[in-house]
């Protein structure tokens, strides 16, 4: 009974205020709401606009970082492929030159090698070559740059690889001779300070600028070689000998391929 009641108190409540309603009786009361929520609405609507851009900051954050995470991995592709390219290009290149020194020699066999490792002690100067017995390699044969200068000589040999002692080694000598005044001399390494050239006579025409090469004596390497250019030439009028400094003209710090010389066999002459 009490819900009954209930139910018709508030049916009329609502008749009455559609009723109210539809001639504008609850107009004021409307508007004095507003009116009062108004303020309220606007405060909290300035209140959430720092949450807003906040989040707004945060969504805008997030794309520019995958945006840039993409951007960088397309970077890092892009260089990889560059650096490919490069290296094609550069090997072929050097390829090419070790070709034309073999095309300049047309007598003579040689085997391309690649370095692959250098002497680790810094006692030596040395480097070792992918190419060993097993591919004709053998002690005392001479190894030249792809330009076609004097490297070394094959000092060391294994089945798969050898090690090659550089011109620039302490304990490497060469007979070599100055060409535009067909000056001999012998030139010799230095670790960490490149050739010197000794034995030159005092009154040798020798200057900077002068060709150093391979004069063949002693039987261990083949004539006109080109080892180098003198620097710059030592020795007071009183000394018997002169001494010149000699720049390699192979780029001995960045070997990457080289020619073995494998038709020279070095001839061991005993002293007299």
């Amino acid at each position: 009974m009490r819900t009954l009641v209930w139910l018709v108190a508030i049916s009329l409540v609502a008749l009455l205020a559609i009723v109210l309603s539809q001639q504008g009786a609850l107009d004021p009361l409307r508007n004095l709401t507003l009116t009062v929520a108004s303020p309220i609405a606007h405060g909290l609507g300035r209140a959430a606009e720092p949450v807003a851009d906040f989040l707004d900051r945060q969504v805008h954050r997030q794309d520019l970082e995958e945006e840039n995470r993409q951007l960088r991995q397309q970077v890092e592709a892009l260089t990889a492929e560059i650096a490919r390219l490069r290296q094609e290009g550069f090997l072929s290149g050097e390829l090419a030159n070790l070709a034309q020194v073999e095309e300049g020699r047309p007598g003579d066999s040689f085997l391309v090698a690649r370095v692959i490792a250098k002497d680790p002690s810094n006692l030596k100067e040395a480097v070792a070559i992918d190419r060993g017995s097993d591919d004709g390699v053998a002690e005392g044969q001479v190894v030249m740059s792809e330009g076609g200068s004097l490297v070394g000589v094959v000092s060391k040999v294994l089945n798969d690889f050898a090690w090659v002692t550089l011109v620039t080694d302490p304990n490497s000598n060469v007979n070599a001779m100055v060409l535009e005044s067909r000056t001999e001399g012998v030139v010799s390494g230095s670790l960490h300070d490149g050739l010197s050239m000794d034995l030159i006579p005092q009154e040798a025409d020798v200057k900077p600028g002068s060709t150093v090469a391979t004069s063949g004596l002693g039987g261990n390497f083949p004539e006109a070689l080109l080892i180098g250019q003198v620097v710059s030439v030592r020795g007071e009028p009183q000394d018997i000998f002169k001494k010149a400094e000699v720049k390699p003209a192979a780029s001995l710090s960045r070997l990457e391929h080289v020619l073995v010389l494998t038709s020279f066999r070095p001839v061991r002459l005993a002293s007299p």
